[in-house]
């Protein structure tokens, strides 16, 4: 398998499966995009330090993959900031 694709698709996972526990709590629609911005409003600071405890965080923190993690944790961040559910 490709690791590139491994470590996108495992951030990916990462930010779906934290934002949908989230949207649930919050019984908000997550085809809605100002819905989505609302309830994640107060769990933006909560990301980072949920996902450094993540396998992806741990095998590309200050390795080879780092830049491709840093880059794929910007993207889905973005879509988040957007009210898209990654």
């Amino acid at each position: 398998m490709n690791s590139k694709f491994s470590i996108e698709q495992e951030i990916q996972d990462f930010f779906h499966q934290f934002t949908l526990r989230i949207l649930r709590e919050a019984n908000a629609d997550p085809n809605s995009p100002k819905a989505v911005k609302m309830a994640m409003l107060d769990h933006f600071e909560s990301i980072y330090p949920h996902f450094s405890m993540t396998d992806v965080f741990k095998r590309c923190n200050g390795k080879e993959h780092h830049d491709l993690m840093v880059e794929e944790y910007k993207k889905n961040f973005t879509l988040l900031l957007e009210g898209k559910v990654p």
